[in-house]
């Protein structure tokens, strides 16, 4: 029927019918075979695009990430080296019942020797306590600089805050020297 139609007809219209009948199967043809690769091509496109966005993404992040491994690396030798002049709890006690005879080996006299009792520190949330002491000695010039340069020869950091000098007697070379020595230490959760 519909090539009986088509054979009535004429030459223009059949011209126009195979016209038409052409466009649509192209469209067809497009739809069904070319727009799916098409699809696939911009997906792929879009994909290649997401890929590379990622890979920058991730060579920024690692950049950031080996930056902070070598900062955190800092950090740590520092820490170990800050550590290393502290005392230890043991090293502390050792240190206080010790002064009296680094001060006779020096030559000085121990006159009184008075554990401070420490204030709360802003650094006990670091695992870190300061411990102090009032050393009061007699000894010439010289010895008591003998002393102080011993004490501050130690391998543990010792702070020497103040010190006085009154003079004991006008016909000796001896002189009173009241020191305030100040240590560090670590306090067991650090140390361990």
């Amino acid at each position: 029927m519909l090539v009986d139609d088509i054979a009535r007809m004429g030459h223009s219209k059949r011209n126009v019918t195979a016209a038409s009948l052409i466009v649509i199967a192209s469209f067809a043809m497009y739809r069904w075979a070319i727009a799916p690769h098409a699809v696939s091509l911009s997906s792929a496109r879009a994909y290649d695009s997401v890929m590379e966005t990622l890979s920058t993404e991730n060579k920024v992040i690692a950049a950031k990430v080996e930056l902070r491994r070598r900062k955190l690396q800092e950090l740590r030798e520092q820490s170990e080296q800050l550590l290393s002049l502290l005392f230890t709890s043991d090293q502390a006690g050792e240190f206080f019942s010790d002064l009296e005879v680094i001060s006779e080996q020096t030559g000085c006299t121990v006159h009184s020797m008075n554990l401070l009792a420490g204030e709360k520190s802003s650094y006990e949330h670091l695992g870190v306590r300061i411990r102090s002491a009032e050393l009061n000695v007699v000894g010439s010039y010289q010895d008591i600089t003998k002393l102080i340069g011993r004490l501050q020869r130690r391998s543990r950091k010792v702070w020497l805050d103040s010190m006085t000098l009154q003079t004991i007697d006008h016909n000796s070379d001896k002189v009173g020297c009241s020191l305030m020595l100040t240590i560090c230490e670590t306090m067991d959760e650090v140390g361990s």
